[in-house]
């Protein structure tokens, strides 16, 4: 598996190389409308409204959620201790004061936490769109 998109178009034109000009740019769209197409036929696979990658990030940070304790202060913010660090959680503000929920746009454990207590699928309403795979 190649790392970029140049890498993997030069493997996957060696022979078009020696193409004539047109016939090279034809095989180089020809590739990518077939790897646009794989894809957009994986997209309308999903099940789950966020990307696989981040499915997978937000599962493996459930296992350290469910280890934190949750105190809830009001209908939004939460104190969440453990982990080493107590953390004060705004779900409506979308904000932790672990500073990793506003950076990266998705839920640090404290926001996991405190979106399981509220209910069982809040946590995909905490993630930013861009993570949506309808985005």
């Amino acid at each position: 598996m190649t790392t970029n998109i140049v890498e993997a178009l030069n493997s996957n034109l060696k022979r078009a190389r020696e193409y004539p000009l047109l016939l090279l740019l034809d095989s180089i769209m020809e590739k990518m409308v077939e790897w646009f197409n794989e894809r957009r036929e994986k997209a309308q696979n999903l099940t789950s409204p966020l990307t696989p990658e981040c499915e997978r990030r937000l599962r493996h940070v459930w296992g350290e959620a469910m280890m934190l304790s949750p105190t809830q202060i009001n209908a939004n913010v939460w104190v969440i201790r453990g982990g080493g660090y107590d953390a004060v959680v705004d779900l409506q503000q979308m904000t932790c004061t672990c500073k990793k929920f506003e950076l990266e746009k998705l839920p640090c454990e404290h926001a996991l936490r405190a979106a399981g207590e509220i209910g069982e699928n809040k946590f995909y309403e905490c993630c930013s769109i861009y993570y949506s795979a309808s985005y």
